[in-house]
């Protein structure tokens, strides 16, 4: 692979997805749009306009345009791919959580999906080949593909309990050598304190930019050992 005249991996970045997870205890039939926008937390036009597609005691999903949500008993997202609309979906779910306080939270992930868009066949190639290694493949397969790579840090770097984990795969879009880069910044509560939400809503508010950084770091990394 000739490596110079590469640009930024910032210059191949065609979207970006996040998504904040929770995992605890909830009821799902009550975070609906027209909940929502009683609560205030959304306009009653982005409700009556929302695209519902299950209202159900075990499973709601629905979207509001600029972000989508799907909760069941264990498990809360909202998530978006607008930029844009980053900070307002984590402050619609803090707005959420604050209301349900009362809620058990026990972890939380800040979930980053960057796709992008490489030059050539090669580059796409090597980005996998530098992660994982295809030569002891090749008297075994005919033509190796690395389809995923995956990194696990079990304990942070900050003061927070909890761990980060990085795959790199293939883009699930319809991207020309198109490759993503998820990152999962994740966060739990002691057990001590699993009942109550506001530590975790503190970290999301707190750390909020650490983790945005992070992705950068992550990526810039990954492209900088590639392309030497």
């Amino acid at each position: 692979m000739q490596k110079s005249n590469f640009m930024n991996i910032k210059s191949y970045l065609q979207f970006k997805t996040l998504s904040l997870v929770l995992i605890g205890d909830f009821n799902p039939l009550i975070i609906q749009p027209f909940w929502l926008a009683y609560k205030g937390l959304i306009r009653e036009q982005e409700a009556g306009e929302a695209k519902v597609e299950i209202l159900h005691s075990e499973l709601v999903k629905f979207s509001i345009g600029w972000a989508t949500f799907e909760i069941t008993g264990e498990r809360f997202e909202i998530k978006t791919s607008q930029e844009p609309y980053f900070e307002p979906v984590r402050d619609l779910c803090l707005s959420i959580f604050e209301i349900l306080r009362e809620t058990p939270v026990r972890a939380m992930g800040i979930n980053h999906i960057n796709h992008y868009s490489l030059p050539r066949e090669d580059v796409f190639f090597e980005f996998g080949n530098k992660l994982a290694p295809l030569n002891a493949w090749s008297t075994l397969l005919q033509k190796p593909r690395v389809s995923l790579f995956e990194i696990f840090e079990e304990k942070r770097r900050d003061e927070y309990t909890g761990n980060y984990r990085i795959r790199v795969r293939p883009s699930d879009q319809k991207l020309q050598f198109g490759i993503q880069i998820e990152v999962n910044d994740h966060y739990e509560v002691p057990k001590e304190s699993y009942g109550r939400n506001a530590e975790l809503m503190t970290i999301l508010k707190s750390n909020w930019t650490n983790s945005l950084n992070f992705v950068e770091t992550i990526t810039e990394g990954l492209w900088k050992h590639i392309t030497n």
